[in-house]
């Protein structure tokens, strides 16, 4: 009686660990081929691990959420205004790129993926990073240059001996807001251009 029990309870488990398939290394992740259509991938999701996308709309699209394996993303340059809420469905990403778009900021749900390693949001308009972003405990890089980030937030000290390295090159950090950083994240090298006296370019 208990092994019909168990068996079934096995392959169940099989069965989904099977679905979800696994996180690959970097090595393994760059042999995958790189899938440019939403329309072409969805011949074969369960296969679908890298994904670069343009895209001619304002947020990601639903479609884009089936690619449960999905580890790599890139949608770069595509005019996108928000990031779609749904992100956070994407958990087997290790890298998102979505450098060089309109967005102003990130929603909660990104907070979600918590194997994701490298986080591309240059050349944006963002003004703060999600508040769990200390739930992301595989986080080792954010690429954040050229957006007015000018504090962290307060769960990223939970990131302390993950994350290496913050890009904020071409970020105009006053000296108490890099002194903020830095007593967050004392172990993480914070890339920056220069600090400076800026009270008279932006508000207080």
């Amino acid at each position: 009686m208990l092994r019909h029990t168990i068996l079934p309870i096995l392959l169940l488990i099989f069965c989904t660990t099977v679905a979800q398939g696994q996180l690959l290394s970097d090595a393994e992740l760059k042999k995958k081929p790189v899938f440019t259509s939403i329309e072409e991938a969805a011949k074969s999701p369960e296969e679908v691990y890298r994904m670069k996308l343009k895209i001619k709309a304002d947020s990601l699209p639903d479609e884009l959420f089936q690619f449960t394996n999905l580890q790599e993303l890139v949608v770069a340059r595509c005019k996108l205004s928000t990031l779609n809420t749904r992100i956070g469905e994407l958990t087997q990403l290790q890298r998102l790129d979505v450098s060089a778009n309109h967005l102003v900021a990130l929603p909660e749900s990104l907070c979600q993926l918590r194997n994701l390693k490298e986080l591309i949001i240059n050349r944006n308009i963002i003004a703060a990073l999600p508040d769990g972003i200390g739930m992301m405990e595989s986080l080792e890089y954010i690429d954040a240059w050229s957006n007015p980030l000018y504090v962290l937030p307060e769960s990223i000290a939970a990131l302390r001996g993950v994350l290496k390295e913050i890009d904020l090159h071409q970020v105009e950090l006053r000296d108490e807001e890099l002194e903020a950083m830095e007593k967050l994240l004392p172990e993480t090298k914070i890339g920056y251009t220069s600090t400076c006296d800026c009270h008279g370019t932006r508000d207080k």
